[in-house]
């Protein structure tokens, strides 16, 4: 389903929000604050980590290809809301011109899913990529609320507007920078099967479950299954 009209588009998925609301109605649980919590931490803790070679991979960016150093992409958080997502930008300036010729590679399995040897990503974006760093920015999107440490991919409004309304519950979290489909096949899997592994996590989540996908993350990053 492909929707050209920015503001059809948004009518669409206004009416797609009123089933989330209705299973975000029946799936108040006390974790939810516990994990909100443990996100700021998280992120905070993160941060103070990172902070000295954030401006290093900034720097790499620039002086690699043109173009600014965030990508900054609309994307469908909790309840349907939008939201402006931060990453660390890993492909060309025109990325989104050249975005059919992408879909015509025989290695792209679906359009909206970083796939192997795509012709857009730049030489210090594929390193990023490879270990997750381009990512890094999205931690300020969890302080403001808007992501969770662990949680569903957040998918664009295209995404979203392919689910069919039992799939919508996804969107009763927030998404995440990691999550259970991302550790377990990351961008090896299809649109569905993602789908799949998002809906169970939602009706499983839990404390542990959350430590337990955060341990699988580390490794998962320095795997090559799935990393591209």
């Amino acid at each position: 389903m492909t929707v050209e009209n920015a503001e059809e588009r948004r009518r669409l998925l206004q009416e797609r929000r009123q089933f989330a609301l209705e299973y975000s109605k029946e799936r108040k649980r006390p974790y939810d604050k516990v994990k909100r919590v443990c996100d700021i931490i998280g992120s905070f803790v993160l941060l103070i980590f990172f902070v000295i070679v954030l401006p290093i991979f900034a720097l790499c960016i620039k002086l690699d290809s043109r173009g600014p150093v965030f990508f900054v992409q609309e994307r469908v958080g909790k309840d349907m809301r939008l939201f402006r997502m931060y990453k660390f930008r890993t492909m060309v300036y025109d990325a989104e011109q050249r975005a059919a010729e992408v879909k015509r590679s025989k290695d792209c399995k679906n359009e909206f899913i970083q796939h192997e040897n795509d012709p857009r990503v730049t030489r210090v974006g594929a390193v990023l990529r490879r270990f997750s760093l381009d990512e890094l920015p999205q931690l300020f999107n969890i302080i403001k609320g808007e992501m969770s440490l662990v949680g569903p991919r957040p998918f664009i409004i295209e995404e979203t507007l392919m689910c069919r309304p039992e799939h919508l519950r996804r969107h009763t979290v927030r998404p995440g920078m990691s999550g259970y489909a991302q550790v377990n096949g990351r961008n090896d899997l299809t649109l569905e099967e993602r789908m799949e592994k998002d809906l169970y996590y939602v009706d499983h989540m839990g404390f542990w479950m959350d430590v337990g996908i955060m341990i699988k993350t580390f490794f998962a990053i320095f795997s090559k299954k799935g990393a591209y």
